[in-house]
């Protein structure tokens, strides 16, 4: 108990009493300055923060072009290569009925052969070589009747 009493007259003496609510011109002024300097300081490490993202977006970017043009000059030097006679070997894909039977009951072979071409020109266009291992029909996540409601409801006007 005495412990708190103590504690409360420590609070109450670090405040300012209420009949000395006129406060003298140094406190208002160290009041006033400290405040405009936090304030300035926040500022100023805000303005750094933005500058440090910039360099370090800036830089991301840098090495993206730069990535893009290797490539751009890769694929320019492989374009002239070719004119100049040499041959580029490409890989087929591989049959998916030999590689494995991941057909689904029900497709028909020329729906495969489709996806197979679309497939083929990915593969060609970006220069990895792509591989079909199964093809199945989508099961629906909701049901028909949901999907016509969804449809119904979200048709623009």
């Amino acid at each position: 108990m005495i412990d708190m009493q103590k504690m409360l007259a420590q609070i109450m003496a670090s405040t300012i009493p209420p009949d000395k609510t006129d406060l003298d011109s140094g406190t208002v002024a160290s009041v006033v300055i400290t405040g405009i300097s936090v304030v300035f300081i926040g500022l100023i490490i805000l303005i750094l923060l933005v500058t440090l993202y910039g360099k370090i977006f800036e830089a991301i970017n840098a090495r993206a072009a730069a990535a893009k043009e290797a490539e751009e000059k890769a694929a320019k030097a492989k374009a002239e290569k070719a004119a100049e006679g040499e041959a580029i070997v490409k890989s087929e894909p591989e049959s998916v009925t030999a590689a494995g039977d991941g057909i689904e009951d029900g497709i028909e072979e020329e729906v495969v052969a489709v996806i197979m071409a679309a497939i083929s020109a990915m593969s060609a266009e970006t220069g990895k070589k792509l591989v079909l291992k199964s093809v199945r029909t989508a099961k629906p996540q909701r049901p028909v009747w949901a999907s016509a409601g969804v449809n119904e409801n979200t048709r623009p006007f």
